[in-house]
């Protein structure tokens, strides 16, 4: 059968190649760059001369007297070449790269030390892509591990808040996978823990101390970018499953869109015509076409008065979503700082609460078809001896069965009467259930076990052979005997019989099974005759 394309498997593919150029990416890509400078509370600093050449690179001068430089120098720029000078001598430099994955050099937190006696300190920035160029800059100094302590301090809440997420959203997938995955249940569930893995840990990689530490700028560029996309796609399959049941085609249409702007973004990538810098705002759209989806969503769920507590908690996640992407955005366009952490913390809350409805409506579902497997089991099943019962036999034989050598196989228990008349039910149920678990240890594999009356069972096997059963009857011989010299009470003999389906005899399986019936009674009758010819 032709498997169907599907968002979800368009996604899987995705997630399959950028992890190949995660990799890739991760043992290829070096920087062009070198700094002397060591990870070292800061103080901002305001440069003595700043000037903007014709090409847009600003330059930033430093007059440090006769004092010997016992600082370090931090300054954070966002894709941008960076020089600099300590007495016209280069000691840092950090370019642009060179790669499929960008030519970027990153945003990135620049520190670095001086030669003792250093008089003038030149800074040379330059932007990468035209949308940076008027970006002004800050600098500050500070000594030892206090401008490293600072940063961490300035960022442990938001970075808390960000692991917090990953944290959830993988006990989410985890939750989903070993509860929910078999029943196909709950599958909002499973992509709003992809969500808040994603947006957890793009949030984190944006952190002062994660770009300090994390020093291969070029390549965190690249992931941040990759998370950015995977985001928007993920959060509209949570939405399909969770709250849009219908606008089907606008669905399609929102996928075709996320997916074919991650492809166009991929591909200017690789061809060396836009970096994703300059392609993110496909992204950004995106991500508010998600938002202007989980509103359609919510007014559907508005004519359903039965979701008026589910309605209610969206209307306030839409508020908050839209609150942290708006935040973003401006903060991005206006080249601000600092401005994720307000959302974040809400749209934490949010996915909290989220989870743990999306759970419970989980666990209800899977009661509920645990309840349903169950009265299956009792309409299928025999409760006594766990075989198929009459009413699953005459189901099966109305399927249509394949290959030419199909064959009925049917048993049946001797002396079960005289077992309960000299020994009780009890050891007489105890005589059917053992022969039943012989039964189905040696044809199991073969086909489905069923029990068709008091002491009577039947196998339906299909592409064997005459030899082939007459083996598996003789190692039925062989755990009767076994069975009976273990047994102080109870005698096991089971008789057997077997017939070919032929389509000129037999309307159905069913009358040859009658023809194995006529056959298993011969052999009946030999066995408790003392004859045993099988």
């Amino acid at each position: 059968m032709k498997k169907k394309i599907t968002l979800q498997n368009i996604y899987i593919a995705f997630l399959c190649i950028h992890t190949v150029l995660l990799i890739i990416g991760g043992l290829t890509i070096k920087e062009d760059k070198f700094n002397s400078g060591e990870s070292r509370q800061y103080i901002e600093i305001v440069p003595d001369g700043h000037e903007i050449w014709d090409d847009g690179t600003q330059q930033y001068t430093f007059a440090c007297g006769s004092n010997s430089m016992d600082y370090y120098l931090l300054f954070y720029t966002n894709h941008q070449e960076v020089h600099v000078y300590a007495d016209n001598e280069l000691i840092y430099k950090r370019g642009r790269a060179d790669t499929i994955f960008g030519h970027t050099s990153g945003a990135v937190w620049n520190m670095m030390n001086f030669p003792g006696n250093t008089k003038e300190i030149v800074i040379t920035i330059k932007a990468i892509y035209y949308s940076g160029e008027d970006n002004l800059h800050t600098f500050y100094k500070g000594s030892g591990v206090g401008i490293l302590r600072q940063l961490v301090q300035d960022s442990v809440f938001a970075m808390g808040v960000s692991l917090l997420l990953v944290i959830i959203g993988i006990c989410m997938a985890i939750y989903w996978l070993f509860l929910c995955r078999k029943t196909r249940v709950a599958m909002e569930l499973l992509y709003i823990g992809f969500s808040a893995i994603l947006i957890g840990t793009w949030s984190f990689t944006e952190e002062k101390p994660v770009m300090l530490l994390f020093d291969n700028r070029v390549y965190a560029s690249y992931i941040t970018y990759v998370l950015l996309m995977l985001i928007g796609v993920t959060f509209m399959l949570f939405l399909k499953h969770y709250i849009v049941k219908e606008g089907r085609y606008l669905h399609k249409f929102l996928a075709a869109f996320a997916i074919g702007g991650m492809s166009l973004m991929m591909i200017l990538q690789c061809l060396d015509i836009a970096d994703f810098k300059e392609t993110v705002w496909i992204v950004h759209i995106v991500l508010v076409c998600d938002l202007l989806y989980f509103l359609l969503g919510i007014l559907n769920k508005l004519k359903d008065r039965r979701h008026k507590k589910q309605v209610g908690l969206n209307m306030a996640g839409l508020i908050v979503l839209a609150a942290a992407v708006g935040l973003e955005l401006y903060a991005y366009y206006a080249r601000l700082s600092n401005m994720q952490i307000f959302g974040m913390f809400g749209l934490l809350a949010y996915i909290i609460i989220l989870g743990m409805e999306a759970a419970s409506e989980a666990s209800e579902k899977i009661a509920e078809m645990r309840k349903a497997e169950i009265y299956k089991e009792l309409a299928e099943k025999d409760m006594l001896t766990k075989c198929y019962n009459r009413n699953a036999y005459s189901e099966d034989i109305q399927k249509k069965f394949h290959g030419d050598n199909i064959f009925v196989v049917m048993f049946d228990l001797n002396n079960l009467k005289t077992c309960n008349d000299t020994l009780g039910h009890m050891e007489g149920d105890r005589y059917l259930t053992d022969s039943a678990d012989v039964i189905k240890k040696i044809f199991q594999d073969y086909g489905k076990v069923y029990r068709i009356g008091g002491d009577e069972f039947c196998i339906i096997m299909e592409d064997t052979s005459e030899d082939e059963i007459r083996a598996l009857i003789r190692k039925l011989m062989q755990e009767e005997e076994a069975y009976n010299g273990q047994s102080q009470r109870i005698h096991m003999q089971i008789a057997s019989g077997y017939a070919r389906y032929d389509a000129e005899k037999d309307a159905d399986l069913d009358k040859t099974r009658s023809r194995a019936d006529e056959l298993m009674y011969e052999n009946k009758r030999q066995l408790k005759g003392g004859s045993l010819d099988r």
